[in-house]
């Protein structure tokens, strides 16, 4: 008998960490940037997740995996940083792409408080500024991929983006369909912003968490991290995020608060904007 009781503790220990090891692994965040499933890993190849070894890529932007005729195609950082002959404007992180002369259009709804907020610096005409203009120079639907700011030249496969990914100016994404960046938002800002809200009913959240670039600036990076989604990376609408038409629920989130995509979805919102009491203008 107390073979059989020590036998169903040892049984119910091991589910009990098997359990606790699926949990973890949901929780876990995304793909390194080097890694297969990583979106932003435009290389022909990509490390095996938790491995040292190397396969084929399988995203739809990728370089052409030759070798031989296309070399560069096998390295995964030139995409975006190079050591030599970067473009540095704007103290740019040895930036290897060209920045976007595409004009985009900015949000601008009557309800946007920033709008009247001078020390927002968020003017009308006005185009993205700081590591907004980096994600652009990849997402602005009209440069190639493979045309780096070095000189070199990648063939891909695929070598513009559209769909959900693109912010060409004729999707009109940047003006109706995204949220406001490269604007100045501080202490001072945020108690304007509540100010004007109906009743003033809560205390505005602290701004340390707040990812802002070095001037102050709410801009891309400020919700998404480029090198690794910190939240669950596998939970799209639809559910389908095999599916190129599906958005994932927290893309490259900055925060992996709890590991389940929509809630993270909602920390990150919620730094900035408390809408736990009532709807935020």
């Amino acid at each position: 008998m107390k073979r059989k009781f020590g036998q169903v503790m040892m049984l119910l220990t091991v589910t009990m960490l098997l359990v606790m090891h699926m949990a973890l692994q949901a929780t876990a965040a995304g793909p390194k940037v080097s890694e297969i499933g990583n979106r932003h890993n435009l290389s022909a190849i990509g490390r095996v997740v938790n491995s040292t070894s190397y396969t084929a890529n399988i995203n739809t932007y990728q370089a052409t995996n030759d070798q031989t005729n296309n070399p560069l195609g096998q390295q995964i950082c030139i995409f975006c940083h190079t050591p030599h002959n970067a473009n540095v404007v704007g103290q740019a992180p040895l930036w290897n792409r060209k920045f976007s002369s595409e004009n985009f259009q900015r949000y601008s709804s009557s309800t946007l408080q920033i709008r009247k907020i001078s020390a927002a610096q968020y003017a009308s005409g006005a185009q993205p500024t700081g590591s907004s203009k980096l994600c652009l120079s990849c997402h602005d639907g009209v440069s190639r991929l493979g045309d780096l700011y070095s000189g070199a030249s990648i063939t891909m496969v695929r070598d513009v983006i559209t769909g959900l990914s693109s912010f060409n100016p004729s999707t009109n994404k940047m003006k109706s369909g995204h949220h406001p960046v490269s604007f100045v938002y501080n202490a001072e800002i945020a108690a304007t912003i509540n100010a004007a809200r109906t009743p003033t009913v809560f205390t505005m959240p602290g701004l340390t968490q707040v990812k802002l670039d070095k001037l102050g600036r709410m801009q891309c990076t400020t919700c998404h991290d480029a090198h690794q989604n910190m939240s669950n990376d596998t939970e799209c609408y639809g559910g389908d995020c095999d599916n190129t038409n599906t958005r994932k629920v927290a893309p490259f989130w900055v925060y992996g608060v709890s590991g389940v995509a929509s809630t993270d979805a909602q920390a990150v919102c919620t730094t900035c904007h408390p809408m736990n009491t009532i709807p935020w203008p």
